[in-house]
C-alpha cells in the first residue's frame, strides 16, 4: 500500500506552472529590446545635428540574432559628399574636437551620449515585462 499525502500532486502543479517560463522570459526580453532599439534610433535621428540631413539619414539600426545572441547594431553608414565617413563626423560632433592648424575647436553636442543614457534602466524594464507576462499566465 502506497502512502500519498498530496505532495507529489502539489509539486506536479508547481512544475506545470513553471513550464514555458523560459520562452516567456525570452519573448518578453526581445520585445523590450526591440522597443528600446526603436526608441534609440528615434532619439539619435531627432537629436543629430543637421547641416544637410545626410548624417541623420545615414544612421541605421539593424537586428542581429547570431549564434544565440540577440541584439542590434547601430551605426552611421557611408560617407559624406566630401568623402569623410559619417561615423567619423558623428563622433566629432558627439565628443568635440581639439583645434588644429586647419580648423578650430569643435564643442561636443553629446547627442549620441544622451541617447545611450536614455537606455539606462532597460534591465528593469525587461524584468517588469517578464513579470507582467508571467502574471497574465497565472
Amino acid at each position: 500500500m502506497a502512502w500519498n499525502d498530496g505532495i507529489s500532486e502539489l509539486i506536479n502543479e508547481e512544475l506545470t506552472k513553471l513550464e514555458g517560463l523560459g520562452d516567456i522570459a525570452i519573448s518578453a526580453s526581445k520585445s523590450v529590446i526591440d522597443e528600446e532599439a526603436d526608441r534609440f534610433q528615434k532619439n539619435i535621428v531627432s537629436d543629430t545635428p543637421t547641416r544637410t540631413g545626410g548624417l541623420a539619414h545615414s544612421f541605421t539600426v539593424q537586428k542581429k540574432d547570431i549564434g544565440g545572441w540577440y541584439g542590434y547594431t547601430a551605426e552611421f553608414e557611408g560617407n559624406a559628399p566630401n568623402g569623410t565617413p559619417y561615423q567619423k563626423i558623428a563622433n566629432i560632433l558627439n565628443y568635440g574636437k581639439s583645434p588644429t592648424e586647419k580648423s578650430g575647436a569643435i564643442s561636443g553636442t553629446f547627442f549620441i551620449t544622451r541617447a545611450i543614457r536614455k537606455l539606462k534602466g532597460m534591465d528593469d524594464r525587461i524584468e517588469a515585462r517578464i513579470a507582467a507576462e508571467i502574471a497574465k499566465r497565472t
